[in-house]
């Protein structure tokens, strides 16, 4: 077992560098690093999750914080990191061997302040999976041009495909996409020169000198050969994955005649959130209305992401003011807001952006807990200021988890939804029993105009938060970043400009991730890169020159320079940037984003408590 390089990704996440090629042995090294951090049960450890040739390593620093301790907890995990790569060191040199790697199968590591689950692991002894493909026509339309640039036949490329063992290094861009090393030579094909928006669920596909297969209709530029009409992702299933990093795989050729892949009958497209005792109808979505709760945790392996709000502390404050646990589930409203009839009296709070919010013509305060009366329609309009504001429900949204969390990861068709909210849908909530809210309750019912003269359906508490202290979407705001990996192989100007130019945000922004669009930005000289970890608030520079600043539903992985890492603290502040909006970074350290995010969340820890004892009181 060679060295590793353990470096920060931000004050939430390490990466563990394993090496600098894509082989089976770097390959190996990084599973057997990621299966021993999953095995010793680090306290605050979230997620875990390999890639080719390194382990990107996601906690909570409130598990490592130590007021009598001057190290920070970044530099505390980092020692006990290193300290179990040196064990797997020490062992290798006592003659264990490296060539074999754990699998992932898709159990969660998750973990408040310990992990709650382990991800589990077999050894290779099991024979590989055969993965059986259509091959050619119009499953695969690029194999004659595989077959061309490989100076082979349609046949003897089959041949080739299938006739080669596969172990998949890591799962990635999409949820279940499989990245296999072991492609033959020969079939090594550059990837398309214009990328399709849709490549079919199911194709195999070739891209350099790897071969994958897409789980899901997504855009793409790989070579696709074929099609398989196994499903490779299923939410539903145990493990979700049909593949996990370090399995081996073989492709078998199948007859045109194979049946198609399946819709899983737990989750059909188009799929209405309806409930038996549906208590809000969606009578118009808005631009873009989605479920949000805490984020998914535990399945990076399996190239999930986490999802969750885009602005995590207005989604809090939200679900703190109706008596809720801070990721309860609710609605994140993008720029312009839906059209709700509620059915039953429900206890709400709106926080985040200044949203015109009227219910039955009679306006409804914002960072306060509000009664709405049964039968009433809430209208949100547009924002004043800023981009997405929160919408919370006492007891929380009804929805089943999946994979953990209650959120809609839009562009991975992740959640209970799998989609934003559209006209038509139904959402339950729970009966909101919680003894903080009983007070509240009765207190609603004993103002039923709450003395404002011709109120009928909106009753509000006369006390709120102080929005000022929480939600800033002043433009002019700098944003607070760390210099990144890369941030070295820049030019001095493009170093001089990420920290001192003036960037807009791009209108083509989204949950996924902010282009930054301004002064473009040079390396000095072209960087072999290697897919590694990347969580929100990483910051990476296409070739174009336009930096992404990576938000919410962020792959688990990235093959682009990172050149900063946004602080956590400002991921908020940046969620609140429409398109056009000026975004400038200013540089600090790991120390302080560190001491900033414990700061925050000793805050909202306050907040929380007096909130409890506030909702117990009168108004």
């Amino acid at each position: 077992m060679s060295e590793a390089r353990v470096e920060p990704l931000g004050e939430r996440a390490l990466l563990i560098q394993c090496g600098d090629t894509i082989d089976i042995a770097v390959n190996a090294r990084a599973l057997a690093i990621a299966h021993a951090v999953t095995r010793a049960g680090l306290p605050g450890v979230l997620d875990i999750a390999p890639a080719y040739a390194s382990v990107c390593l996601r906690y909570d620093p409130r598990a490592w914080a130590d007021a009598s301790d001057v190290d920070t907890p970044c530099a505390r995990l980092v020692a006990a990191v290193d300290a179990i790569v040196q064990s797997l060191v020490s062992a290798d040199g006592a003659g264990s061997g490296e060539g074999e790697a754990p699998r992932w199968t898709g159990e969660a590591t998750h973990a408040e302040s310990r992990p709650s689950k382990q991800i589990s692991t077999t050894t290779h002894d099991e024979r590989a999976l055969e993965i059986p493909v259509i091959y050619g026509g119009d499953s695969g339309p690029d194999l004659d041009a595989v077959a061309a640039h490989a100076g082979m036949s349609r046949e003897a490329v089959i041949e080739c495909h299938t006739a080669a063992e596969y172990r998949v290094a890591m799962l990635g861009f999409a949820p279940g996409y499989p990245y296999l090393l072991g492609l033959d030579p020969a079939l090594h094909t550059p990837r398309r020169a214009n990328p399709r928006t849709r490549v079919p669920a199911g194709s195999v596909a070739i891209g350099g000198a790897q071969t994958g297969i897409y789980p899901r209709e997504l855009p793409g530029g790989w070579q696709i050969i074929g099609r398989t009409p196994l499903e490779l992702f299923d939410a539903a299933r145990a493990p979700p994955a049909l593949l996990a990093p370090g399995q081996r795989v073989r492709f078998r050729q199948i007859p045109a005649s194979a049946p198609e892949n399946k819709t899983p009958a737990s989750i059909t497209t188009g799929q209405r959130a309806r409930h038996d005792r549906a208590r809000i109808t969606v009578l118009s979505p808005g631009l873009l209305t989605t479920v949000q709760g805490g984020a998914r945790h535990g399945f990076g392996a399996l190239g999930v992401g986490g999802a969750g709000a885009m602005d995590e502390v207005s989604l809090q404050l939200a679900n703190l003011l109706v008596g809720n646990a801070r990721d309860a589930a609710a609605l994140e409203i993008t720029l312009r807001g839906p059209r709700l009839r509620f059915a039953h009296d429900a206890l709400i709070a709106i926080t985040g952006a200044d949203v015109d919010a009227r219910c039955n013509d009679e306006h409804v305060p914002h960072w306060r807990p509000v009664l709405l009366r049964a039968g009433s329609e809430l209208n949100l309009g547009g924002m004043r200021c800023g981009t997405r504001a929160y919408l919370a429900v006492a007891a929380g949204i009804d929805l089943r988890a999946v994979l953990g969390s209650s959120s809609t990861d839009v562009n991975a068709a992740l959640g209970p939804l799998q989609r934003p909210l559209a006209a038509g849908d139904e959402l339950h909530c729970a009966e909101a029993t919680h003894p903080l809210c009983s007070e509240l309750w009765r207190a609603c019912a004993t103002h039923p105009c709450a003395g404002v003269a011709g109120q009928r359906h909106v009753v509000a508490s006369r006390w709120s938060l102080d929005a000022a202290a929480w939600f800033d979407a002043t433009a002019a705001r700098p944003i607070r970043a760390l210099a990144g990996s890369h941030f070295a192989h820049l030019d001095s100007a493009s170093q001089r400009a990420l920290f001192g130019a003036t960037f807009r945000v791009g209108v083509d922004s989204n949950r996924v991730g902010c282009r930054l669009e301004g002064a473009s930005l040079r390396l000095t000289a072209p960087i072999e890169m290697i897919s590694a970890g990347v969580v929100p608030g990483t910051v990476q520079l296409p070739p174009g020159g336009v930096p992404i600043a990576l938000t919410a539903e962020a792959p688990t992985s990235g093959g682009y320079p990172r050149i900063a890492q946004i602080v956590a603290v400002d991921l908020p502040h940046l969620a609140q940037r429409r398109p056009g909006d000026a975004v400038r970074f200013v540089q600090t350290d790991l120390a302080d984003a560190q001491m900033r995010y414990l700061e925050r969340e000793r805050a909202l820890a306050t907040l929380e408590h007096h909130l409890r004892w506030r909702l117990r009181e009168a108004w």
